[in-house]
């Protein structure tokens, strides 16, 4: 069954007319995307499945452990990417041109930066608007000047507290730190090259990146069964919720990949995602704020689906520049 779905996807939509060549590619680049997903959830496990080493002393020789073979992971699909991709004579002897294939690129760099990062903040519009009332709020009571000067040196010394807490906390470093610059490195960096190199055209591989993404996140199970301790059901809704938003973001991040050709674009992405948490939408219709936070909502949601494509248009990060008469970020389109 998984075969002739996969047999129908690449036919559907890889290009070419090549006799059938065109779905070997396809099948190809599809079975390494696969082969770098198992690489990068497996090497989470090779520590005490395949090394046998004794458990971890602590939480945080626990994550330091993960880190470092997930970076493995990562240099790996590196490899594989390469490996895989058309890139011969000079092309393979060019660093910036091999960093570019990746989304490693200076060229506009601030652009890749900023807009992707003010794109994303419209689809937290309601808690940010939200957060600023609390904090306007707390600030607006009445204070003596004793009272304010104390608070303004209290509010100094918290946020250095809350700083050097954040940066000795290794759940923020996985968080995000690590979690989102190895995940976008092998999940956008190293798959999408592949993928369009496999003749895939660009919105079959938004949709593609992602379901690899999610299914390597479905290693969560067994950890909350047999490590967590969770019932089975309670278990398979959290990864089926997490399976969900996963795939949308997915999307959405391979969709800023494709349109920039710049790794840093979906990176703050899914930084500034796990920063700020699901949206919650409960709170909207609770706050104490009359209705400004429920329209912040759907103003910010409104404004991301109008701002999407111009926001992330391929001009304003002159993503083909390095191929101006190609339809493809990089020339890929010449590639097979």
């Amino acid at each position: 069954m998984l075969d002739r779905f996969l047999m129908a996807l690449t036919a559907a939509s890889t290009v070419g007319d090549d006799g059938g060549g065109g779905n070997r590619q396809g099948l190809v680049a599809i079975a390494g995307c696969a082969a770098m997903a198992v690489l990068y959830v497996g090497s989470l496990y090779v520590p005490s499945v395949v090394l046998r080493l004794p458990p971890p002393r602590s939480i945080n020789a626990h994550y330091l452990r993960r880190f470092l073979w997930s970076i493995v992971a990562s240099a790996l699909a590196a490899v594989a990417c390469l490996s895989l991709l058309p890139v011969k004579g000079r092309q393979s002897l060019n660093l910036n041109y091999l960093l570019s294939v990746f989304g490693l690129c200076t060229n506009h760099l601030w652009q890749a930066t900023i807009y992707p990062l003010l794109l994303t903040a419209l689809l937290y519009l309601g808690p940010l608007v939200m957060a600023a009332f609390d904090c306007f709020t707390q600030c607006a009571q009445p204070y003596s000047e004793a009272e304010a000067s104390g608070w303004s040196v209290n509010s100094l010394a918290n946020l250095v507290e809350n700083i050097n807490t954040l940066v000795s906390n290794i759940l923020a470093w996985r968080n995000y730190v690590v979690a989102p610059v190895t995940e976008e490195w092998v999940f956008r960096a190293c798959m999408a090259p592949v993928l369009l190199c496999g003749g895939f055209n660009p919105l079959s591989v938004v949709f593609l990146c992602p379901l690899f993404f999610s299914l390597a996140h479905i290693h969560r199970y067994w950890e909350l069964v047999h490590q967590e301790k969770h019932d089975k059901l309670t278990a398979a809704v959290i990864v089926g919720i997490q399976l969900c938003y996963t795939t949308v973001f997915g999307w959405y991040a391979t969709f800023l990949f494709l349109r920039t050709g710049h790794l840093m674009a979906p990176l703050v992405a899914h930084v500034f995602c796990n920063v700020m948490g699901l949206p919650a939408l409960g709170q909207a219709f609770t706050a104490p704020y009359g209705p400004v936070v429920p329209l912040s909502f759907i103003a910010g949601l409104g404004g991301f689906v109008f701002l999407l494509g111009p926001a992330s248009s391929p001009t304003l990060y002159m993503a083909n520049s390095s191929s101006a008469a190609c339809s493809c970020w990089l020339g890929y389109c010449k590639w097979n």
